[in-house]
């Protein structure tokens, strides 16, 4: 049985379209479970009136973490336990064999406790969005492939372990997500999806990307690419992540150069005029500095694995990612939240 959780704030066609997509899934026995986050419009009235689509409404806005960890306790309260939780973005649209061919792909290996599909880019459908997360040991993160023509990328990897998966698409098997202790909230939005493959990881599960499961994804239809809500999120949030998981000595190795390398950026966008930058800069800051004792709290409920620091790759490797022109989609509005 599979569980899948759709956290969904506003943008009703594009969740229909992601629902209708998800229930034609060959292969699973499945339900559906829509968080309604403070959701002010009213459903896609087809695809909601399915016996296997649930909903779950919450009056107040949560974050992208805390809705999927209520969606899952709800699920386990009135559905029973699952074999594997998906993950699921509701600016999404999933091949009928999808959901199938992930789920062989974790039923495969058993240490395998996460796997990503090969997400597409909607509306570009022949562009990659992610072959999996890519993570430098000074924090930078982005997507394998995002942006990149299937023709210009050439070969697809096989089914191959990766250091993490988008949680746009993410799925996981119930031990994993029980011994992780699901997701942390305390992101809000942004790089939680590395936190908690990391987090499986260090009880010794392993993350793997399975290419040949298709799933197409509206690209950040919420924040926007540049947004300065996006920005600053991950700004802070980078910091976050490498001290809630880094192992001790490459973290004492590389903090002095991360915190230099920040100074120099900081003072050149002040020198440069671009205040805006700075000013978030500085917040991103300020907001890592007050959830620090937290993440130093967190980091010690996590398991003694550290292994997956050999998937780190070196500062500096971020490439230069430019996106397609899209195709119009209806109500280009994905759930707050989106993780990638």
């Amino acid at each position: 049985m599979l569980h899948v959780i759709i956290v969904h704030h506003r943008g009703k066609d594009l969740l229909g379209r992601c629902l209708h997509s998800v229930l034609r899934s060959d292969g699973v026995s499945l339900e559906v479970v829509v968080v309604s986050n403070a959701c002010q419009e009213p459903l896609p009235a087809g695809p909601m009136g399915d016996p296997r689509v649930h909903r779950v409404h919450l009056e107040r806005p949560r974050g992208f973490s805390e809705a999927n960890n209520v969606g899952v306790r709800w699920a386990v309260e009135n559905l029973g336990e699952p074999d594997h939780y998906l993950f699921l973005n509701n600016d999404t649209e999933v091949d009928p064999g999808a959901l199938a061919t992930l789920t062989a792909a974790v039923e495969a290996r058993p240490e395998c406790g996460v796997a990503g599909p090969c997400l597409r880019i909607l509306g570009a459908e022949e562009h990659l969005n992610s072959l999996g997360l890519n993570v430098s040991v000074v924090g930078e993160t982005w997507d394998e492939g995002i942006g990149r023509s299937l023709d210009e990328y050439g070969s697809m990897p096989g089914c191959r372990e990766v250091l993490a998966v988008t949680g746009s698409a993410l799925m996981m098997r119930r031990e994993a997500y029980e011994q992780a202790g699901g997701w942390t909230d305390f992101y809000q939005y942004y790089l939680e999806d590395i936190d908690l493959c990391l987090k499986a990881r260090s009880h010794g599960w392993s993350v793997v990307h399975q290419p040949e499961a298709v799933v197409y994804h509206a690209v950040s239809a919420t924040a926007g690419q540049t947004s300065d809500f996006k920005r600053r999120l991950i700004w802070r949030n980078r910091f976050l992540l490498i001290a809630c998981h880094w192992p001790w000595s490459l973290m004492l190795r590389k903090i002095l150069g991360i915190l230099a390398r920040e100074a120099a950026v900081y003072l050149r966008r002040r020198r440069s005029g671009a205040h805006d930058d700075a000013r978030l800069q500085a917040a991103a800051w300020r907001g890592a500095l007050r959830q620090l004792p937290r993440a130093l709290a967190l980091r010690r409920r996590h398991g003694q694995e550290t292994g997956w620091a050999r998937f780190l790759v070196p500062a500096g490797s971020v490439p230069v990612i430019r996106l397609p022109v899209v195709a119009p989609q209806p109500e280009e509005a994905g759930s707050e939240g989106a993780a990638s």
